[in-house]
């Protein structure tokens, strides 16, 4: 297969113009405009056929990374495959959508643990990248602790490091609500986290309305 060819050919012009105001980081000339269902089908073909990738547009990259969750691997073969792809993370859609994909992670989660603490607190996107891993697979008994700690030392100015703190907090209050709780009580991460947090936590279907009601005075 031609991977560049197959994306050509789904290609949505319409989608493309609103996507790319969704990643306004992004040159909108390295936007293809394929849909995120065409995409994952077409990194199913990509990976069996082991497609060359030339890794310049936004949704080669995006392949990129929903193929490495695809390969069966040891925990240091999957390490130096994020090894590759975080440096090519420039935007918070391919950041987000690929980092949830990384279910190997469930299988090696004590291995790749210190990997991903070793990106707090570097650049935007290697940041927001440590972020939504602790978020989508540390958020359990045995980590939740340290990745409180971990959120409420994040002091930073860029905005989607701090977007993606607050879906993290907004996402353990609903899995481990009484510590979750204690941290907004304590009102110890910046004031934007903190608040974004807050509406996160209000606009959730899994949040009662007297713990909305509870945050709420919460706001700094």
């Amino acid at each position: 297969m031609e991977l560049r060819n197959e994306l050509f050919k789904e290609q949505d012009l319409r989608y493309r113009e609103f996507h790319s105001k969704l990643v306004p980081n992004i040159d909108k000339k390295k936007i293809i405009g394929v849909r995120l269902p065409l995409l994952r089908k077409i990194a199913k073909q990509a990976f069996r056929e082991n497609a060359d990738n030339m890794l310049e547009y936004y949704e080669e990259i995006m392949v990129y990374g929903l193929t490495l969750s695809m390969k069966k691997c040891s925990a240091i073969e999957h390490i130096e495959d994020l090894k590759s792809f975080i440096p090519l993370i420039d935007n918070w859609a391919v950041c987000d959508t690929c980092v949830s994909s990384f279910k190997f992670t469930n299988k090696y989660k004590e291995e790749i643990y210190p990997f991903v603490l070793s990106y707090i607190n570097k650049s935007e996107y290697e940041t927001r990248f440590a972020v939504v891993m602790l978020m989508c697979y540390y958020l359990d008994s045995e980590h939740i602790d340290e990745v409180l700690e971990i959120l409420k030392g994040i002091k930073r100015e860029e905005y989607y490091v701090n977007m993606a703190v607050a879906w993290a907090v907004a996402t353990a209050f609903v899995k481990c609500r009484e510590k979750t709780l204690a941290l907004l009580f304590e009102k110890s991460l910046s004031p934007e986290v903190q608040n974004k947090s807050i509406q996160k936590i209000r606009d959730s279907f899994r949040v009662s309305k007297e713990d909305k009601e509870l945050v709420k005075s919460l706001k700094i």
